[in-house]
């Protein structure tokens, strides 16, 4: 016997009533029943705990499920009435059917309408104060962006596009001492990318190692027949570029698994310096704005430029 059931399950883990569970038994033909269930129930005062605000216990829910099926069993025994438009089982359908779609219209054979698609905000200006919010918290840029936006407004009493001239000022007054914030960055760049380069001659490359040889380092070379080819000459300078290389190497490796473990604990300690420090001069050069907005946008905004906001 196959048994089917729909209901709020849900609603059953937090004590309430889950009304109208449909029994399908394929043992007696397309016959449902409705039944009214109970779930296990919490005292008001352990729910006023803050250890006791979570779902019932898997114990109890399982206890209660099994009690549950065994009734349903019962019940799809006795028999159900035939299916019917005007059966409470099929009443209970539709208005779950209603639920699960906004708008009667709105979807068609199980895809959406035309007219619906149509209502689909393609900007994060056109979306509900609800939509920007969330995908504020999650960090979002452009949403971080329309926040501010949406507060200038409120504060100045004036439409989108007026607000959008304010914020222009706001966003320039978050890029002043940008540059210098991001040359410790552009410097460790710019550093390790030309020693990866120039390690190349300087390893294997006869003149680039005659010369530093002779001004740095003053070793005795290898005859000219040790040195016709790139191998016989990286063997040569590997001499003294190996303890060179050979410790940079070791100091990024260490440098490497301290920034991992600092990554591990949240912390960057200069990136979140200076973000906080620019987040805060944001704050206070418009303090009749939301502090909170604000800041979320400065932390949004990246360091090498301005991120590219969709209108």
């Amino acid at each position: 016997m196959s048994l089917l059931v729909f209901g709020a399950c849900s609603r059953a883990r937090i004590g309430v009533t889950a009304s109208q569970h449909l029994v399908l038994s394929s043992g007696y033909g397309s016959a449902f029943q409705t039944i009214s269930l109970s779930a296990p129930t919490r005292s008001a005062a352990a729910y006023r705990s803050d250890s006791a605000r979570s779902y019932a216990t898997a114990a109890q829910f399982r206890r209660w499920k099994t009690t549950r099926a065994k009734q349903l069993l019962s019940a799809s025994a006795i028999g159900a009435g035939p299916w019917t438009s005007s059966s409470p089982a099929a009443n209970f359908l539709a208005r779950t059917t209603r639920a699960i779609a906004t708008e009667s219209g709105d979807f068609r054979n199980g895809k959406p309408t035309l007219a619906y698609a149509q209502k689909m905000p393609k900007t994060f200006a056109a979306m509900t104060n609800d939509q920007v919010l969330h995908f504020a918290e999650l960090e979002i840029p452009e949403a971080c962006h329309e926040c501010v936006v949406r507060d200038i407004m409120v504060v100045d009493q004036v439409e989108h596009d007026e607000a959008m001239e304010t914020f222009d000022k706001v966003a320039a007054t978050n890029r002043e001492g940008m540059r210098p914030a991001a040359l410790p960055f552009y410097l460790g760049f710019g550093v390790a990318f030309t020693g990866a380069i120039v390690s190349i001659p300087m390893v294997f490359h006869l003149p680039t190692v005659e010369w530093f040889n002779e001004a740095y380092v003053t070793s005795d070379l290898p005859p000219p027949r040790d040195l016709e080819t790139w191998l016989e000459v990286g063997a040569a300078s590997w001499n003294w570029m190996e303890p060179v290389l050979g410790h940079i190497s070791f100091f990024l490796l260490c440098m490497q698994f301290s920034r991992a473990q600092l990554h591990n604990l949240g912390i960057r300690p200069y990136f979140n310096w200076q973000r906080e420090r620019r987040a805060n001069y944001l704050i206070n050069s418009y303090p009749q704005y939301d502090a909170e907005f604000l800041g979320n946008y400065s932390r949004c905004d990246k360091l090498v430029r301005s991120h590219p906001m969709s209108q």
